[in-house]
């Protein structure tokens, strides 16, 4: 059985979720994440609750240590306790070297533009190993159809 109100669940998605214009998070509950673009981290490592794990080298064409995924587009706003879906645009990497597939891709975080984390989430079957030349991509979409879903529920 939830235990929050499901408008108060959408206030939270959708101050901490890009669902402003350009990718900006919300400022329902303040800018705990920024005002600036947010970004999706890769991490080699597990992410927890209390730390993000360890960002993939730039060992890659399309993804940058320290700057990430940072083209996510306007995510759809959360209603009624709906999910936010993460990215708007398909985000790809290609791996340039033998790095990335070795530990592999095991985590992300959804971050502000200074890093302050908002989500995380471990891959199931991780670690996805990306061998050099080959390609990781999470779905964009609307909603739904984008390939990560955050939600409180």
């Amino acid at each position: 059985m939830a235990a929050i109100d499901q408008a108060l669940v959408s206030i939270l998605l959708n101050g901490l979720m890009p669902t402003g214009a350009a990718g900006i998070p919300g400022t329902a509950i303040g800018t705990p994440v920024g005002t600036s673009a947010m970004r999706i981290r890769i991490n080699s490592t597990a992410s927890t609750a209390a730390a993000a794990g360890t960002e993939i080298p730039t060992q890659t064409s399309g993804y940058t240590n320290g700057t990430g995924w940072s083209s996510l587009g306007q995510s759809s706003a959360s209603s009624s306790g709906s999910a936010v879906g993460v990215p708007l645009t398909t985000q790809s990497l290609v791996s340039i070297g033998g790095v990335v597939a070795s530990p592999g891709i095991v985590s992300l975080d959804i971050t502000g533009s200074a890093g302050q984390r908002s989500f995380f989430g471990n891959f199931n079957g991780q670690p996805i190993a990306v061998a050099s030349g080959n390609t990781f991509q999470v779905t964009g979409g609307s909603g739904a159809a984008a390939g990560i879903q955050v939600s409180l529920t």
